[in-house]
């Protein structure tokens, strides 16, 4: 089969396996989709190309969808498919099944503005909540006749994040390891800052000669790939780092270390749903502070040690 990138209409095809970039990456509700053309046609992740989504959805020939991980953005027209069989990591498998479940993922503040935010999000795009058919587990190969794609684990930015390893492509797809230049996200209770290092670890064992991501048009080298990735990486070390020079001018609040743009520029927390993810992001950094001694908790303000 072969391995060269050829240019569609829609994004870049790699034998039968055809890459969808999404129409505008920049919003939160698309993510590129992975439509693998086998006897039984998968569909990864549909929150791509929608009017393209939805030409595939009326010719019926999407048997089996998977998401590669719970988030709205990786789903959004999962409700297109609905006769398809769903797979997920069997960590992710009850917020795909229930939105209520979705919620306390998400955020401990239940009337946060990224909990308002997620519920108009779910109404306005009828997201799917649904049976799980088939629960995959990590190095498992995917249900197809005609070719090799295997479930890699790499939890952190969900508990089930899953990338895909195209064995007959040389070929991996890291999802939300996504290096984008914001770096990585894990703005949900359910997101885990170690498991997330531990990930991009395994990562880099994973040799391949293409490589591509959920945001982001683009397949990449395997040079390209593994420079960007150390990049992405050094994000979670320079956060950790203006935390402890913040408190290192002062003891402060996690209200106060969310206020001055430890994740985001702070030009950008006026928006309320970054100031969500914000918070919750610095607390995990503060949480992991705490556990490696760096810093301690007195009355509420944090304090080096």
């Amino acid at each position: 089969m072969t391995s060269v990138p050829v240019k569609t209409e829609n994004g870049t095809q790699i034998g039968d396996v055809e890459f969808i970039w999404a129409r505008n990456s920049r919003e939160f509700f698309f993510s590129n989709s992975i439509l693998i053309h086998d006897t039984e046609t998968t569909l990864v992740d549909p929150s791509s190309n929608f009017t393209y989504l939805e030409q595939l959805a009326a010719r019926q020939i999407v048997k089996q969808v998977l998401n590669t991980h719970y988030h709205v953005d990786h789903r959004s027209l999962n409700h297109l498919f609905r006769n398809a069989k769903f797979m997920c990591h069997k960590l992710d498998e009850k917020p795909i099944s229930s939105f209520e479940n979705y919620l306390k993922y998400a955020d401990s503040e239940r009337e946060s503005n990224y909990i308002q935010w997620l519920k108009g999000i779910f109404s306005t795009l009828d997201i799917l909540e649904g049976y799980v058919s088939v629960p995959l587990k990590d190095n498992e190969l995917l249900p197809l006749a005609g070719q090799k794609v295997r479930a890699i684990h790499i939890p952190g930015h969900t508990p089930g994040h899953l990338g895909l390893l195209f064995e007959d492509l040389s070929l991996f797809y890291s999802s939300d390891i996504d290096l984008t230049p914001l770096g990585p996200w894990y703005a949900n209770i359910s997101s885990d800052i170690d498991a997330f290092i531990h990930s991009i670890n395994r990562v880099k064992h994973i040799h391949c000669q293409h490589y591509a991501t959920s945001h982001g048009g683009r397949i990449y080298d395997k040079e390209t790939f593994m420079e960007k990735l150390s990049k992405f990486e050094s994000a979670f070390e320079k956060r950790d780092t203006r935390i402890l020079e913040a408190l290192q001018e002062k003891p402060q609040s996690l209200q106060e270390l969310s206020s001055i743009g430890i994740i985001f520029k702070s030009s950008h927390l006026s928006d309320p749903l970054k100031a969500c993810f914000e918070r919750q992001m610095v607390e995990k950094h503060l949480a992991r502070l705490k556990r490696q001694e760096q810093i301690y908790q007195a009355d509420g303000i944090f304090h080096l040690k």
